[in-house]
């Protein structure tokens, strides 16, 4: 299978890894905006902007949310174009050949994803390209399913309160932990567990803590303590939202 590798961000060069690690899947080119080389390390065709195109079996197209239909736009009309974004829908691309390829994971700098622990969705407009797609899912030892873009977008909002949301609770944490000089390992087996736990038990059923039990002398306590007005906010929405689910 040959892909065409469109974008250089987070998710781009987690995907050019795990191209290049998979004999039967062969990458012809990665377009980069910031590239300076022809080539990569690998040998893989290295290009600034989108021209002088190899033919290719689908572009695959990694870029941000706001940047997916100026790509799409550069693309030949008849080619299989795919977007990875959650929150886009798959008529941002005017091809008639286009489909969705999302795979729902957080990609950080520095960090390596095995891509085959992820669940990808897929979309395409037309039924017949869905293998396509299934198969190169299946090549990374991913499991993919099928979803529209409306489950996709409200699948991306669940995905930024699980992820983006909690973390922002991270680094909140992390900083009550370093104003009381408290390693924020500490925390750490805590979240483990708060995950782990998830396998066995349903989110409503695993809530604990104060505002479930309506311990109103801790969660006062609490109020006390937080020193930023925004921070006091989050906590009593938060304490307010599981009281009242």
């Amino acid at each position: 299978m040959k892909i065409t590798l469109i974008g250089g961000g987070k998710l781009g060069k987690q995907l050019y890894s795990a191209f290049t690690a998979q004999t039967e899947l062969k990458l012809v080119q990665w377009v980069v905006r910031s590239a300076e080389k022809t080539k990569t390390s690998e040998g893989i065709p290295l290009s600034n902007e989108i021209k002088e195109l190899y033919p290719t079996d689908l572009f695959l197209i990694a870029v941000s949310d706001q940047a997916i239909p100026s790509v799409a736009g550069a693309l030949p009309m008849e080619a299989f174009v795919v977007h990875t974004a959650g929150g886009v829908a798959i008529e941002a691309l005017n091809q008639n050949r286009a489909g969705v390829l999302y795979p729902l994971q957080t990609f950080s700098e520095g960090r390596k994803i095995n891509f085959s622990k992820l669940p990808i969705g897929l979309e395409c407009k037309k039924a017949s390209d869905l293998p396509l797609l299934e198969k190169l899912v299946k090549k990374l030892g991913a499991t993919s399913f099928h979803m529209n873009s409306q489950q996709r977008e409200q699948l991306h909002l669940a995905a930024v309160l699980v992820n983006n949301f909690t973390n922002h609770l991270f680094v909140e944490a992390a900083a009550i932990c370093a104003q009381n000089n408290l390693p924020f390992e500490l925390l750490k087996p805590l979240i483990k567990e708060t995950v782990d736990k998830l396998q066995d038990l349903s989110p409503k059923a695993s809530q604990t803590g104060p505002a479930v039990r309506n311990d109103h002398k801790t969660i006062e306590k609490h109020l006390e303590l937080i020193q930023e007005h925004r921070l006091q906010e989050i906590y009593k929405v938060l304490t307010s939202a599981i009281q009242n689910k």
